[in-house]
């Protein structure tokens, strides 16, 4: 990713492990604002202070959540 990523920001869904959780650190690395987005809020918030995001816990399938 480029630096065309600073001040943007990014909303990944299914963050707290995984792909999401890599690509949260990398879009961090690359300048982006982060939001993680997560059932399990301890995972996110934990993911969320390593790389300066913001930790919203939601279920994507459940549409009171969004």
């Amino acid at each position: 990713m480029s630096e065309a990523m600073n001040g943007k920001v990014v909303i990944i869904t299914g963050a707290s492990s995984g792909v999401g959780e890599a690509a949260a650190h990398a879009f961090a690395r690359a300048g982006a604002k982060v939001v993680l987005a997560a059932r399990s809020r301890e995972k996110i918030e934990s993911v969320a202070q390593a790389i300066g995001g913001l930790a919203v816990s939601t279920d994507v399938s459940r549409l009171d959540d969004l």
